[in-house]
């Protein structure tokens, strides 16, 4: 039984690390913005990335107890990092800054997704992950709709 909870679990425990890499994300993502309306909104974003984090941890440990979360990725951190270089290079817009978050968005969309999609997911947890992924998959649209808006005023200026 502990084998098949570990192998349901593994991706759950991903999507917590990554929820946890995309509260990180948004908090730096909104300190780098030009436009105060879209630092709120990521800001915001964060927030609620932390609870939806806190829900996916609650559903985690409810399946397995004995679960250990980590607050994020290596693979998010190493993401982050690269970030700062390239910015260190070249002056940061509101619109490379979104082309990074919708780059993010697409990752965890895509990951919920397949967790989804697993056999293995404990049904128990489908419900809130069903419920994460449509948050997800809206905020998707509006950064992509925003990364579009602010390129087209770049491109006007």
């Amino acid at each position: 039984l502990k084998m098949e909870q570990d192998i349901s679990v593994n991706p759950l425990t991903d999507l917590h690390q990554l929820l946890g890499d995309s509260v990180k994300g948004y908090k730096e993502a909104s300190e780098k913005m030009e436009t105060p309306v879209i630092a709120s909104f990521l800001a915001d974003l964060a927030d609620e990335r932390n609870r939806m984090k806190q829900q996916l941890r609650t559903g985690i440990l409810h399946v397995d107890p004995q679960q250990k979360l980590d607050e994020g990725t290596l693979k998010g951190d190493l993401h982050r990092a690269w970030i700062a270089i390239r910015e260190a290079l070249s002056k940061s817009t509101d619109h490379s800054v979104l082309d990074e978050c919708a780059r993010g968005e697409k990752y965890l969309s895509d990951r919920y997704s397949t967790v989804l999609e697993d056999k293995a997911t404990p049904p128990a947890t489908l419900p809130l992950l069903r419920e994460q992924a449509s948050k997800v998959a809206v905020t998707r649209s509006t950064i992509d709709t925003l990364s579009r808006t602010t390129k087209e005023v770049k491109d006007k200026a």
